[in-house]
């Protein structure tokens, strides 16, 4: 049986795991974390997203619930809510 892919993505979609950051900080520029390029932020969540390329976003900025696409580096979070890394 042929399998029809109708978009870029493949048959898996645009993202294939998740990582769950709470009060910690957590890196994803080597070994299995690589491919991190987006997340969502839970209503709360406080600290910082350090981009792949260079720089910060403070997490306080970003509208929770919202999927926030970006090459990511690392994740800091300074409480207990949780941001959910996208990966591809």
């Amino acid at each position: 049986m042929a399998f029809l892919i109708d978009n870029a993505y493949g048959p898996y979609g645009r993202y294939n795991e998740v990582v769950t950051v709470n009060n910690a900080t957590q890196g994803f520029q080597s070994g299995s974390n690589l491919g991190a390029a987006a997340l969502i932020k839970e209503s709360g969540a406080t600290g910082t997203i350090t981009l792949a390329k260079g720089g910060t976003i403070n997490l306080a900025h970003l509208t929770e619930g919202v999927v926030i696409e970006v090459g990511i580096a690392a994740v800091t979070v300074s409480n207990t809510k949780n941001v959910y890394v996208l990966k591809r």
